[in-house]
């Protein structure tokens, strides 16, 4: 052939070779969202097990009132995670009674009654000291005076419930958290308790605030809250609302010894499947993504087609022994290739990940993947082991021309598993998993190199020595 018909012949095949790349292209275009959903199942399956381990270390942290192995069961075979989720325990109570009044309408609570965290703890109180006692000493100094705040406080109760506060307000005393709250709810409960020896109590601690806004704000919700009282039909919801204002009341007149109000809730764990959803920043991010992955997918439908125009163009010009290397290596470098892309993406990826989430658990740190950051990261680390692969048909190759021999594979092996450590290092991410994992296999392949070079040995020239014409 001459120079013009191999540049016709080059043109030819690059033709059909674009052709088929188009072509594969468009095929890539149906199979995209395909190849986009396996791209991320590696990374999904990373990240539901890191959900996994830390639900389960966050258990074990907070001594969650529930059963280990049956959490264990929900989260590793199920897939689940729980929110740890803060409940109005009056709100509830009374919903659950509202929607299945039959079977749980004989629920006797009351709600909006006092709790034990409603005691302010004060500062510099002894351990042994219980909660209540301060309050309830304040209310017994105070009861000997005229017209006192703990003479109002002792007025509604009778004799029995007022040797119960002397009893409360002593340090040594032989009474319970429930004695107290036995107390506190009976006045939560007395109907007369705002508008009868209160009242003035309550006028003078809005009348001193500083703040004008805020004591405005006391008084409003205490006559909304009578509002409601009075407009109330139900017996029930009277209770309720009568209780809801008195300990509103009480937590008012005194700050030094009760919180400020608040509803009594519980924690509670709401089990969902873990939801993993790989992130995109930018309105056009998702369509680009898609738009690689249908490029990626023609490439590789296409590859065979391509490869073999352009081997038809370069066998024109090879002698048939030649050709008959090319049939020999050829298969076999793209099995090497294969076999390390499949084990990059199906072996080591998932322990990469879970070597890299790691430190996201040690940090405290969720992890948010951005799906174009991760593809990258997917291409590179199996076409970075399919490339390292190759290491036999190198090895074999460099012996064939004699560059290297047989023995100087087997005498420097130490130096050669080296070499292998530090190109591993620099054809993969920054942690050493995924090093090692492409390490030993090397190391694998670099013997299996040495044994190729002794099963194909280098052709001798069969003439002892060269003929020169001149």
């Amino acid at each position: 052939m001459t120079f013009g018909e191999h540049l016709e012949e080059l043109r030819v095949r690059l033709a059909k070779a674009l052709i088929g790349v188009v072509m594969g292209i468009a095929i890539g275009l149906f199979v995209a969202d395909w190849v986009v959903e396996r791209i991320q199942d590696p990374l999904k399956a990373a990240l539901t097990d890191f959900y996994s381990i830390k639900e389960m270390e966050e258990f074990k942290e907070k001594g969650v009132a529930i059963d280990t192995e049956s959490a264990r069961a929900l989260i590793e075979e199920e897939g689940m995670i729980a929110d740890m989720m803060n409940i109005e325990l009056d709100q509830l109570i009374l919903r659950l009674k509202e929607a299945s009044p039959d079977q749980l309408g004989v629920i006797q609570y009351l709600p909006y009654s006092f709790v034990s965290t409603d005691f302010a703890p004060a500062d510099g109180l002894a351990k042994t000291v219980a909660p209540y006692q301060p309050f309830f000493a304040q209310i017994q100094a105070e009861s000997a005076k005229a017209d006192s705040l703990g003479g109002a406080v002792l007025s509604y109760l009778d004799d029995q419930q007022q040797s119960i506060v002397t009893s409360l307000a002593s340090e040594e005393n032989n009474s319970t958290m429930q004695d107290a709250l036995g107390i506190m709810n009976a006045l939560a409960n007395d109907p007369t308790l705002v508008d009868g020896a209160l009242k003035p109590h309550l006028d003078a601690v809005t009348d001193a605030m500083s703040d004008l806004e805020a004591s405005q704000r006391v008084k409003d919700s205490v006559q909304q809250m009578q509002d409601r009282i009075e407009n109330e039909t139900s017996d029930e919801q009277k209770s309720s609302l009568t209780r809801r204002l008195n300990r509103f009341v009480l937590c008012r007149i005194f700050p030094e010894y009760l919180r400020t109000p608040r509803p009594a809730t519980i924690e509670i764990p709401v089990w969902k499947k873990i939801d993993i959803k790989v992130q995109t920043l930018n309105a056009h991010e998702a369509f680009m993504i898609w738009l690689k992955a249908a490029v990626i997918a023609g490439f590789v439908v296409a590859s065979p087609w391509v490869f073999f125009q352009l081997w038809a163009f370069v066998a024109a010009g090879l002698y048939p022994h030649e050709r008959r290397y090319v049939y020999i290596y050829l298969p076999f470098s793209t099995i090497l290739f294969l076999g390390g892309a499949c084990v990059a993406f199906f072996l080591v990826m998932h322990p990469v990940l879970d070597f890299l989430f790691s430190y996201n658990r040690m940090m405290k740190i969720d992890p948010d993947p951005r799906i174009s950051e991760w593809l990258g990261f997917v291409l590179f680390l199996p076409v970075g082991f399919g490339i390292a692969f190759q290491l036999p048909l190198v090895m074999l190759m460099l012996n064939r021309i004699g560059i290297l021999t047989i023995e100087a594979y087997l005498s420097k092996w130490r130096v050669a598993v080296l070499v292998i450590f530090v190109a591993a290092m620099l054809l993969t991410p920054a942690d050493p998993v995924s090093m090692l994992m492409l390490a030993v296999p090397l190391t694998a392949l670099y013997f299996l190199g040495i044994l190729l070079c002794k099963w194909m040995p280098r052709t001798k020239n069969p003439y002892e020595e060269g003929y020169d014409p001149d």
